[in-house]
């Protein structure tokens, strides 16, 4: 793509418990058609792996020098691994790809080639807008709070997110990934700076141990913290945004506190009956009561997650032993 020597792109790859699929990724990685070796950095963050994938991770840098790098940190999590591939980057842009996952050989060069000097963000997850760019209060609106909310796929401008201190946050383990693309969409405003494409490059695995796959764990309450902060960073954009934004957003915390609720009802019950499901609980009440103070949003929901709603409003106890019942069939 450049006849320069300088790194055009940085793919930051956190590293924790992926013996099994690391150097699958890895390889997919440094497989990108029209971009020079000396083009392409990969980094990998060891967020503390005690599988083998440390040894992994050396490997790699070893057979690939100079293209491959391998940072070690004690496990903090993945936003911690991801803030320091930011820092470490080189690249003019950078992209995020999980250990557990790979791209084509065309996902860098389909994103690159529809940029420009006044790009900061590619989207090929979204549906292709043509030659025009969305500005950040649409991107915002129109991509994120309807549940473009991850950030593979993506190929962002690295001086953008190092300009405006633009990090994931440490303290959460579910939903930093929107909270960050909230970030860089509302640091663009009314500019129009974000590029979306209809592309599927990106090679997603569902991952049986994600967050929101296991037990119920203290964790699960990141998800409604999440929430809360998306809606401030929702309202700080004022009168760019619509109220359909809000009716969306507000449709969402309610999913995600029935699915916490729902986490809880599975439980036996002398594991439910205890402090932190009951806050659980609480909170996820809190949150729908919440939601359903912005109108339009319980007419948001499907007919399924309406009677839900209002069965757990009625009677949170009966709520969850008839969904508890449920799924333990």
């Amino acid at each position: 793509m450049s006849n320069k020597s300088e790194i055009l792109v940085s793919i930051i790859i956190p590293v924790y418990q992926a013996k099994d699929t690391l150097k699958e990724c890895v390889l997919s990685c440094l497989n990108q058609k029209d971009i020079n070796e000396d083009e392409l950095e990969i980094i990998l963050i060891d967020d503390g792996s005690t599988d083998g994938s440390d040894k992994i991770c050396d490997e790699l840098s070893e057979e690939y020098s100079g293209r491959v790098c391998a940072y070690h940190i004690p496990n903090g999590g993945v936003s911690n691994a991801r803030n320091l591939g930011v820092e470490k980057a080189k690249g003019r842009y950078i992209t995020f790809v999980d250990s557990d996952d790979k791209v084509l050989e065309d996902y860098l060069e389909n994103m690159l080639r529809v940029l420009d000097d006044a790009t900061v963000l590619v989207d090929e997850t979204g549906f292709d807008v043509g030659s025009g760019k969305l500005s950040g209060y649409q991107y915002l609106e129109n991509y994120l709070i309807t549940g473009n909310s991850h950030v593979w796929g993506k190929l962002f401008l690295l001086k953008t997110i190092q300009d405006n201190s633009i990090r994931f946050k440490d303290s959460l383990t579910i939903g930093e990934d929107l909270l960050f693309l909230m970030d860089l969409a509302l640091s663009q405003g009314k500019d129009h700076t974000i590029k979306c494409i209809d592309k599927r490059d990106y090679i997603y695995t569902d991952n049986e141990n994600g967050a929101m796959k296991t037990a119920f764990k203290e964790s699960f309450l990141d998800q409604l913290t999440c929430w809360k902060l998306a809606e401030e960073r929702l309202v700080s954009a004022g009168k760019y945004v619509s109220r359909y934004a809000h009716v969306s957003l507000g449709v969402s915390q309610i999913l995600t506190a029935l699915l916490v609720i729902g986490k809880v009802a599975v439980l036996d019950e002398a594991e439910r009956d205890n402090d932190l499901a009951r806050l659980a609980v609480d909170e996820s009440g809190k949150q729908i009561r919440h939601a359903l103070k912005t109108r339009g949003v319980f007419a948001g929901l499907s007919m399924g997650h309406k009677l839900k709603v209002m069965i757990f409003r009625f009677n949170p106890e009966l709520y969850l032993k008839i969904y508890g019942s449920y799924k333990r069939g």
